[in-house]
């Protein structure tokens, strides 16, 4: 069988794999902590649920309109309006089947063979497939450790070319966690208005910051005339709905029209069911939302007390999301080992915690860690990587 060029390059996702690993050993009988996936270990909210049962009960499971039913765009318009002093409306916005879905048709829609599109690193591992299924190549903006992986615009200026289309903005980041502060944002969004730059940015973790840290969006410094950007945005990861499969796109109007109209060729509308439970989710108490955040601003702080036990391992704060990102070369080396996935390999198969290796998102020498899981199951999974690594430490130093 001939694949074709774009089918051929595309890689599966490393972080489905990993749950896929951890998956296949606990079928095995094998007790497997997984904080490899980045999935919310708490149940959707009851009355979210309610909402879809009771749209399930009024017979809402038919086909929509192609972009989502209209009172959930007016929702989603209205939210950014209210949080941000946006002029959204409901053109503007168009719902697709989670916030993989809308990515993929933004970058289909603007990115062709021949584009480059600026990609910072550590990257999300679905963002250089998706880029290179349009034809268009990621160009890698690095960003460090001692940036707190923060994007810089200097960095991003050095990296322009006569090919850059777009930039990819991910705030707070998959897998660092770390978030862009405002005025950073606003230079970016300068800086893409004057070189002619489209802006994809992805907003998932959006409620998700901690300390005094705040989540800025680009829709603060964007009018709904301007179309040199797109938002991408999730109720995946903010009301613990991952299943349920609804993302959404926020822009130009125009560029809304055209995505409908490719979104109603590749997939049609998205689940009616789950339309009807995000737009109840979009409306609901802010107060499920920050229990939740309380609940992962305690799992952070464990996790940062725990990996200083840790031997090699150094890590910047996070500021959102629910990752950390450690630095493991220290203790790479001292074992003898080479890659993070080597690294990852050891700490399934010795201690039985799964955890996603760095260069999945284009940086060697790291893991990520997810703290989606309760504090009970973080204990236990750093009780058993601490124990597995002195053993091999142990081991290691005692080798002629």
């Amino acid at each position: 069988m001939k694949l074709t060029k774009r089918m051929a390059n595309i890689s599966p996702s490393p972080t489905m794999a990993v749950m896929q690993a951890a998956q296949q050993l606990k079928s095995q009988g094998i007790d497997v902590v997984d904080l490899g996936v980045g999935e919310p270990d708490f149940p959707t909210p009851q009355s979210i649920k309610q909402a879809g049962i009771d749209a399930i009960e009024s017979d809402f499971t038919k086909y929509t309109a192609a972009a989502g039913i209209s009172e959930l765009r007016q929702a989603v318009a209205d939210q950014y309006n209210r949080r941000w002093g946006s002029d959204f409306s409901g053109a503007n916005v168009v719902v697709s089947s989670g916030s993989k879905h809308s990515i993929f048709n933004v970058c289909m829609a603007l990115f062709e063979e021949g584009d480059e599109v600026l990609l910072p690193t550590p990257y999300w591992v679905t963002f250089p497939e998706v880029i290179k299924m349009t034809g268009a190549v990621p160009r890698e903006v690095e960003t460090s450790q001692e940036n707190g992986f923060i994007l810089q615009v200097e960095d991003v200026k050095k990296r322009i070319t006569s090919k850059c289309k777009g930039i990819v903005v991910n705030t707070p980041s998959n897998p660092t966690g770390a978030v862009i502060p405002g005025p950073i944002i606003e230079e970016l969004v300068d800086l893409a208005r004057n070189k002619g730059l489209f802006i994809l940015f992805d907003e998932a973790y959006d409620c998700f910051t901690y300390g005094e840290t705040s989540h800025v969006s680009v829709a603060s410094f964007v009018q709904s005339s301007e179309d040199f950007y797109a938002i991408v945005g999730s109720v995946s990861k903010t009301y613990s709905m991952t299943g349920w499969r609804i993302g959404y796109s926020v822009g130009h109007a125009d560029l809304m029209k055209k995505l409908t109209a490719f979104q109603s060729h590749q997939s049609g509308n998205p689940t009616s069911i789950s339309q009807k439970a995000a737009l109840y989710a979009l409306q609901s108490d802010p107060q499920l939302v920050r229990d939740m955040k309380e609940e992962y601003e305690v799992r952070r702080n464990f996790v940062l007390r725990s990996l200083k036990e840790l031997p090699g391992f150094s890590c910047p704060p996070p500021d959102g999301a629910f990752y950390v990102f450690p630095n493991v070369e220290g203790c790479m080396e001292r074992m003898g080992l080479s890659t993070s996935v080597e690294f990852s390999r050891f700490l399934i198969e010795e201690a039985r915690v799964a955890t996603v290796p760095g260069s999945a998102f284009g940086m060697e020498g790291y893991i990520r860690i997810s703290y989606a899981a309760s504090v009970d199951q973080l204990r236990e999974a750093f009780t058993r990587i601490k124990a597995a690594l002195s053993s091999s430490l142990e081991e290691a130093e005692t080798r002629p």
